[in-house]
């Protein structure tokens, strides 16, 4: 029986479209994953001290502080951002890549949270050059000079996530979903050390936050470059303090 060769061909490139979306899906997952060895897991990004200080103690109040982090910040500062950085990773663009690094790096409002961004960066970048996807030289010409970093500029986790979604085909919105869903799981892990939320109540949150991410990430393609911040006061004053907490899980 002879086949026809223009349904081979069709089959051939359907199977193909499809190992390279399995691929991509896999290689966002290990992205994401907690295991990845960036260290996020060591940070709480202000909800320690705002614990604390009984700022939260319900799971009402933990929904909404993240709900605050998310609009206030996620959306509005570091997604948009990551889409232009992504964009210039395509572009090979390293004046695009360098300004939008020390944009979001100035965008730290502390001392921890801007170390928790350089040094996640600084850890999935060395991933990064021992795949072979980005060269030290490359990352000392975008990144931000800093002292005592044996010669390595300070490259924003945001940079090196979206290095490592251009290098590894996984589609922008996709990568933003993940950059997003990271974050909320590293909460809910920070949380639950924290608070007595149990393993319903954080799927509960994460189930919530999930919802509202996929409702308004495609709306952060529409801000413009002179509308991105972040306005987190109140994380800002938790961030501060916590360098002098008493007794920290978390780094400072």
């Amino acid at each position: 029986m002879s086949q026809n060769p223009e349904l081979i061909l069709a089959t051939a490139i359907h199977i193909r479209k499809m190992t390279n979306t399995s691929n991509s899906l896999l290689r966002l997952l290990q992205l994401v994953s907690p295991s990845s060895p960036v260290g996020a897991y060591a940070y709480s990004q202000g909800l320690e001290q705002a614990v604390d200080w009984g700022w939260i103690g319900t799971e009402d109040e933990l929904q909404g502080w993240l709900d605050g982090v998310l609009l206030n910040s996620i959306l509005s500062l570091d997604v948009p951002v990551l889409i232009r950085l992504y964009r210039a990773w395509q572009q090979k663009d390293l004046d695009q890549l360098r300004y939008w690094n020390q944009y979001l790096l100035a965008c730290r409002e502390t001392r921890e949270l801007r170390e928790q961004e350089e040094l996640l960066g600084r850890a999935l970048t060395r991933v990064l050059i021992k795949l072979e996807f980005v060269d030290l030289r490359t990352v000392n010409a975008i990144g931000v000079k800093k002292v005592g970093s044996n010669g390595q500029s300070a490259i924003s986790y945001c940079a090196a996530f979206a290095c490592a979604g251009t290098n590894w085909e996984i589609d922008l919105p996709s990568l933003l979903l993940g950059y997003c869903w990271a974050w909320s799981e590293n909460q809910i892990m920070a949380a639950q050390k924290l608070l007595p939320v149990g393993q319903s109540a954080s799927q509960r949150i994460l189930f919530a936050i999930s919802e509202k991410v996929a409702n308004e990430v495609d709306a952060c393609f529409a801000i413009p470059d002179d509308e991105i911040s972040g306005a987190l006061p109140g994380l800002a004053h938790a961030s501060a303090a916590h360098e002098s907490q008493y007794s920290r899980l978390f780094r400072s």
